[in-house]
């Protein structure tokens, strides 16, 4: 019995991240990501039938009880960090800050994502409630198959939307998120003259991205800074959420424990 519900819960994970890759691209377009889930389903699929046929073999049994303890450490980690992910996810704060960042997601030629849209217009919203108060630094490089940097195509959005375009700072050299918060750093602190630990920034990022800007965050000497959640649609959820899980770990090592 208990071997069935297990084979029953391979397939089932199997074929929901397979029909969840075809629906998502479907909907959306080929999201870079979205791939890796499907291998993934394509994978629990075949070890369910694997794990149904050999399940009385010996030497598979032997396998087996080599690989059990480490998949139950690694479903132990990947669970405890989502739910680390996700509690911190619903934070919106949106009380005045000196500066507001606003990170990078990606762009299409010269459009924005859906997801970098979503920061930018949880930007607008933020800036509409304080008018005439702080600076907004929007922050990202050019990539493959972007016509311009993201900051350009998000102040962009920003001005058109009644944003001040002298209140509107781009960041147009960062990477990845570590260099996004050190660029910025860098740039509001020759705007203000002051350093960093003497202002109030706000981050505002999609909700999934905040525990690791958090992190960057205090890695990087920033100190009165609060955060903001840009909402993402349903369906980006689990491509998101699971990639966020490797991002990270990347993080962790690359930019904190060996920088």
């Amino acid at each position: 019995m208990k071997k069935n519900i297990i084979n029953i819960l391979f397939y089932a994970f199997g074929v929901f991240f397979i029909i969840y890759y075809f629906t998502l691209t479907a909907a959306m377009g080929l999201i870079t990501f979205s791939k890796y889930l499907l291998l993934g389903g394509i994978f629990l699929c075949i070890f369910g039938f694997i794990n149904q046929t050999l399940y009385k073999n010996e030497v598979y049994k032997k396998i087996i009880k080599v690989i059990k303890p480490l998949f139950i450490v690694g479903l132990t980690i990947f669970i405890l960090t989502e739910l680390a992910i996700i509690g911190f996810s619903f934070q919106k704060n949106m009380d005045k800050a000196d500066y507001t960042i606003v990170l990078g997601a990606g762009i299409r030629g010269e459009t924005m994502t859906v997801t970098l849209k979503q920061r930018v217009d949880t930007a607008i919203e933020y800036a509409n409630l304080n008018e005439d108060y702080g600076y907004i630094v929007v922050t990202g490089g050019q990539g493959p198959g972007e016509s311009i940097t993201e900051a350009e195509a998000m102040k962009r959005h920003l001005v058109k939307n009644g944003i001040e375009d002298e209140r509107v700072i781009k960041e147009e050299h960062a990477t990845d998120t570590y260099e996004n918060l050190e660029f910025s750093k860098e740039i509001i602190e020759k705007h203000s003259g002051k350093k960093i630990n003497e202002l109030n920034i706000k981050v505002i990022t999609s909700g999934f991205h905040l525990l690791r800007s958090r992190m960057l965050c205090n890695e990087l000497g920033y100190k009165n800074v609060t955060y903001c959640a840009s909402p993402i649609w349903a369906i980006f959820i689990p491509t998101y959420y699971i990639r966020e899980f490797i991002g990270f770990y990347k993080m962790l090592v690359f930019d904190i424990l060996l920088k």
